[in-house]
């Protein structure tokens, strides 16, 4: 019996466990034997783990408007912005300018707000070097420190 392996199935009793290992009454005192418990579903390529917080766990997909509002009033407001400290210390500013002679450039408006930029109008620049109206991004930032643009953290504190 030295160095055999043993099968034994997860879902398997404790008495279907035991005798395999106690055959025929030896001792197994100076034997090398090896057990491996293999789950059917794992076994068989299909993960059936057992999840131990699963009745803690939200389907918001499915739930109504009225149970979405419940949940909120319930949960809070989570804040992940900035305060105006902060914001005042680390947001660069500058003036927009357009620069061309006698040609219209095409720039982007501000995302946050939609309107066009005006020359001489402060703005606001963020880490990842895109720009808003210093009103807009200020109010952006004490909801969210990311860029409204492309996701990143708007401003490294």
């Amino acid at each position: 019996m030295r160095g055999s392996l043993q099968l034994v199935e997860l879902n398997a009793s404790p008495e279907e466990c035991i005798p395999p290992l106690l055959e025929d009454g030896m001792d197994l005192v100076g034997q090398n034997q090896d057990v491996f418990m293999l789950d059917h579903p794992v076994f068989h390529g299909v993960a059936d783990l057992h999840d131990r917080h699963r009745d803690m766990r939200l389907d918001v997909d499915n739930m109504s408007y009225e149970e979405l509002l419940a949940l909120e009033e319930r949960i809070g407001n989570v804040s992940t912005g900035l305060g105006e400290e902060t914001i005042m210390k680390c947001l660069k500013q500058r003036k927009h300018f357009v620069i061309g002679v006698g040609a219209t450039v095409e720039t982007e408006p501000c995302c946050i707000c939609q309107e066009e930029y005006t020359v001489g109008e402060d703005l606001g620049v963020l880490d990842c070097g895109h720009d808003f109206h210093t009103a807009c991004i200020k109010q952006w930032l004490t909801h969210k420190n990311l860029c409204p643009i492309c996701k990143t953290t708007g401003l490294v504190t």
